[in-house]
């Protein structure tokens, strides 16, 4: 149950209860990895969204001009943040690398998975889903932000 608390205090499970947390649980598959580790690639086919309960990654992301095989960085995500949700939403390929800076340990959630949800439970899916366009909006709104303080140097 401490698993299930955790989740609910982050973005992507907030005001999700405690009924709903008993039946999306046995849903969510841990993985753990190594520093250094690639989790997801970049252009791979993807299927599930991840949250980081331990450790933290960087996100990198491919370039005409980039000299690493993974690309440049371009966030670090720690503990509580979701990675692999564009994947979800949008059913394409990954749109960025993911590496472990250190050891980490997330829980998965495929899109078979989020598709038992919605059959089971409408009304927790689509809290889900506006906590996920709720993450995606604050993505883009901090793209935004650095756009903006970039163009004016």
């Amino acid at each position: 149950m401490q698993t299930a608390k955790f989740l609910q205090q982050q973005p992507l499970f907030g005001a999700v209860d405690d009924r709903a947390m008993q039946a999306i649980m046995p849903l969510m598959r841990e993985f753990n990895f190594a520093a250094g580790e690639v989790i997801v690639q970049e252009g791979e086919d993807g299927d599930s969204l991840f949250v980081i309960c331990s450790g933290s990654v960087e996100v990198l992301k491919a370039g005409p001009t980039t000299n690493d095989l993974l690309g440049k960085r371009i966030a670090i995500l720690k503990v509580g943040d979701v990675f692999g949700e564009m994947e979800l939403i949008d059913m394409q390929s990954r749109s960025a690398s993911v590496r472990a800076l250190e050891a980490v340990s997330v829980l998965a959630l495929s899109n078979g998975d989020l598709f038992q949800i919605y059959e089971s439970d409408l009304p927790t899916f689509a809290l889900i889903v506006l906590n996920l366009a709720r993450e995606v909006s604050r993505r883009l709104r901090s793209i935004d932000d650095l756009a903006v303080r970039y163009m004016s140097v």
